[in-house]
């Protein structure tokens, strides 16, 4: 949970580029299947066309382009595997090889291309294609009609004696395979391959939307394990900067009265190792409950047993330890006065969290960096919110000192909670005060980024 996720190094560059056909086993399927109709296709094609030659060796190879650029050329090379399937297929029709099969490898093709490889780049390839792919075969049309006329006009005419669309009637032409040379049907098929591509344009799109609604999901979870991670790390850092610097704060000022006095006074200095005693017990059962929150929700090994009295693993909180940390403060000599309101004992559990960091955090700063003070005043009040004002009547010491984490993570821990918190000199005299109001209706656990607080004149801060 601590450490920074990164991307896989594995991971595909871009996802949106690829299409279905930029894998090997879909184009190997449809390259199989085009070889095998493409072959057996034209045998049978070839017996309904007099004009029409039998594909021998040079015309299967020819029928083979198609299915090998499918395979082998495609995703790396679309525009090589286009022209090449294209010739491929106007030097079968212009050998005399028979209509109509042969059309499945570039329609194929073409199909591959716009499913393949980056999606602009792809269209472009393939409706150039299928306009050079037209026009060839038109070109072809054109060409080899004196001959399909020569062989027709040595060939009677029975409207019901073959099998085909000339048995339809005249309006077919005859049946021997010259329909698919007319306008009308050169026209139909330019007219099926533009209705191939745009259906296969249509799927591309489609998968695109989502691969793309995948991928977004897959970096809008990613990115809220991140944010999950950074919150859970900063939620951590400010317990552990709140206890630490409270107790260490505590033990370093009792530990200067038990070297003053020990000489002196043996009994003061045994009263402040004993004060120092039960901070650092207080501390270090304080640490524990924020481990705890690590291991929130883990269970312990089945090998390990706890003590009955452990430390619990999610932190409680209540306002009765604003007494103790008064007894802290008292001990180090500070006056401090507690007034808490009469409604304020019972307090959802967060904002009484929030509150008890406040305090400890303000009354942290006046050891720290505010030592001539005497008297601290922490009041609690219950209003539409509730409302924490530390206040004391000391000076600064040392000049100015730079906001740092302290004031920052009391002010994350308000305003996470829905509130807000100035600090700043005291208005009806010396010293200062920190002011936090917080609404009981409203529990915020997100983290916001805050800033700062700028002060034009002294600040108590913990670094």
């Amino acid at each position: 949970m601590l450490g920074t996720i990164r991307p896989k190094s594995d991971a595909p560059a871009d996802t949106l580029t690829t299409g279905p056909f930029d894998r090997t086993r879909p184009r190997a399927f449809v390259a199989i299947a085009v070889a095998v109709a493409a072959n057996l296709g034209s045998i049978g094609a070839a017996q309904g066309q007099a004009w029409a030659t039998r594909p021998g060796l040079l015309g299967t190879l020819l029928l083979l382009v198609s299915p090998a650029v499918l395979l082998f050329l495609l995703p790396r090379r679309p525009a090589l595997a286009t022209a090449l399937s294209v010739a491929a297929t106007v030097t079968f029709l212009l050998a005399g090889y028979p209509w109509g099969p042969v059309f499945l490898g570039p329609v194929a093709v073409l199909a591959a291309v716009m499913l393949s490889g980056d999606v602009r780049r792809a269209r472009r390839i393939a409706w150039s294609g299928a306009a050079l792919f037209a026009g060839g075969v038109a070109s072809v049309a054109v060409l080899i009609a004196p001959r399909v006329e020569r062989v027709r006009s040595d060939r009677p005419w029975n409207p019901h004696g073959d099998w085909g669309p000339g048995s339809y009637g005249p309006g077919w032409m005859r049946g021997d395979g010259a329909w698919l040379l007319t306008p009308d049907a050169l026209i139909a098929g330019a007219a099926w391959l533009t209705v191939v591509l745009l259906i296969a344009s249509a799927a591309r799109d489609r998968i695109s939307r989502r691969v793309a609604a995948r991928a977004a999901a897959r970096e809008t979870a990613a990115e809220r394990e991140r944010t999950a991670v950074a919150s859970e790390r900063l939620r951590i850092a400010r317990e552990l900067h709140d206890v630490l610097a409270h107790s260490l704060s505590a033990i370093n000022v009792q530990a200067g009265v038990g070297l003053h006095l020990l000489e002196k006074n043996p009994g003061q200095a045994r009263e402040a190792l004993s004060n120092i005693r039960d901070t650092s017990k207080d501390a270090l059962a304080e640490v524990r409950t924020v481990l705890g929150i690590v291991r929130e929700g883990a269970s312990p090994p089945a090998s390990v047993t706890l003590p009955d009295d452990a430390a619990p693993l999610t932190p409680t909180w209540d306002l009765t330890a604003l007494h103790r940390l008064a007894d802290q403060a008292r001990a180090d000599g500070l006056d401090v006065v507690v007034e808490l309101g009469p409604d304020v004992a019972e307090l959802p559990d967060h904002i009484a969290g929030v509150v008890h960091r406040v305090v400890q955090e303000s009354l942290t700063n006046v050891r720290r960096h505010a030592p001539s003070a005497r008297r601290v005043t922490l009041r609690v009040t219950r209003g539409d919110g509730i409302t924490v004002v530390v206040a004391d009547d000391g000076v600064l010491s040392g000049g100015p000192v730079e906001p740092g984490y302290g004031l920052l993570g009391m002010r994350e821990r308000v305003e996470g909670a829905g509130g807000t918190l100035t600090a700043g000199p005291r208005p009806d005299g010396p010293g200062w005060e920190v002011r936090a109001t917080l609404p009981i209706s409203t529990r915020s656990t997100s983290t916001s980024r805050v800033e700062p607080v700028e002060t034009t004149t002294e600040t108590g801060e913990t670094a």
